[in-house]
């Protein structure tokens, strides 16, 4: 139950700074980043052990979600949706290395905040 709220949680957290980002227009790549590191850190002190392949699923997903939103709902996804073939096969092949790549640095970010906490609970025995 704890996992499934976690999972809950970190991917509307996730969506909310996905949107966030987005309306500051900050840059893709440091929002992406930014978002992940702190979705996975949730995640990592939430579930401590073994969280890592729950932020990976977790970031992944709202990932997803959010640019399939910013195709369908902003003109400039449109206009590449209309354009097709080629460039948007390269455009969409760019975005899923992209949210691997943001996967995997939350992935990391819930190893490490879920290693430290395991670790103060050592040292408060």
């Amino acid at each position: 139950m704890k996992t499934r709220n976690s999972l809950l949680i970190g991917i509307v957290i996730g969506l909310v700074l996905f949107g966030f980002f987005e309306y500051l227009e900050l840059d893709q790549t440091y929002g992406g980043i930014i978002g992940a590191l702190i979705v996975g850190t949730l995640i990592g002190k939430t579930i401590g052990k073994g969280s890592e392949k729950y932020a990976f699923f977790s970031i992944f997903t709202y990932n997803l979600i959010g640019w399939i939103l910013v195709f369908l709902l902003t003109s400039d996804g449109k206009i590449a949706l209309q354009y097709g073939g080629i460039a948007l096969s390269a455009l969409v092949g760019f975005l899923l290395i992209m949210v691997f790549f943001y996967s995997i640095i939350g992935s990391f970010g819930a190893f490490v905040a879920s290693n430290l906490s395991r670790n103060k609970e050592d040292e408060g025995l």
